[in-house]
């Protein structure tokens, strides 16, 4: 049996760094429950997480990783999961950095406010001329929309793409959808006052740990004269 099956790629995200952790969760699930009580695992399972991490890897150009000898897989193999679990903490750090730089934690008030024009915007769609398909579209991509709002943090990429799929969908329509670009870009703009303020809520806290700088006044020459204390 095989730890990773042609559709389970299909769930992996697009991004090569979140790409190759996930597969690596995954595949460190599956060998858990291939993990026998007595016999262990299988040289033949043992080959195949090494072989699926380190061609994953190499294709999607995030690390290299040891070759290990099929032959001789018991030797390699803690050797090459230390170094499988060096990458991964690698990688998740840096993906921890890149999705704070590009995510929001919003407001409980900015997600009531985002959820009003979101329903607002299924009024919209209900009361347009659009398709019976076109409705149900929409309709799916405000629910992915409200999902994204309700995370703890809030992908923009994801955010943005799904209000641009919204306002192509009720371009051209009549004008029971007006209302539409004010409510795409109210919750624009209610996403980007809670970045800024995150943002300089983050630059207080590291100013904060920084040291205070005192200054040196026994090195300056105006003060020769004068007597210390």
């Amino acid at each position: 049996m095989t730890l990773v099956l042609s559709t389970d790629y299909e769930s992996l995200p697009t991004e090569p760094t979140l790409r190759w952790i996930k597969l690596r969760d995954l595949v460190e699930k599956r060998i858990s429950e291939f993990n026998d009580i007595q016999e262990g695992v299988t040289d033949e399972i043992l080959v195949e997480y090494c072989s699926i991490l380190s061609a994953a890897a190499e294709e999607l150009g995030v690390g290299e990783l040891t070759p290990i000898r099929p032959g001789n897989i018991r030797e390699d193999y803690e050797e090459f999961r230390s170094e499988v679990v060096a990458l991964a903490t690698k990688l998740s750090l840096r993906s921890a950095i890149a999705t704070g730089a590009y995510s929001v934690a919003l407001q409980r008030a900015t997600k009531r406010k985002i959820h009003f024009q979101i329903e607002r915007l299924r009024t919209l769609v209900s009361n347009s001329d659009l398709t019976e398909a076109q409705k149900k579209k929409l309709r799916r991509k405000l629910d992915e929309l409200q999902s994204l709002i309700s995370e703890p943090r809030t992908d923009f990429s994801k955010v943005m793409a799904t209000l641009a799929i919204v306002g192509a969908g009720l371009t051209g329509t009549v004008s029971v959808l007006a209302d539409g670009p004010d409510a795409l870009g109210t919750i624009t703009a209610l996403i980007g006052v809670d970045k800024l303020e995150e943002d300089e809520d983050q630059k207080l806290i590291e100013a904060q740990k920084k040291p205070l700088q005192l200054e040196d006044r026994s090195r300056r020459p105006d003060l020769d004269d004068e007597i210390p204390f």
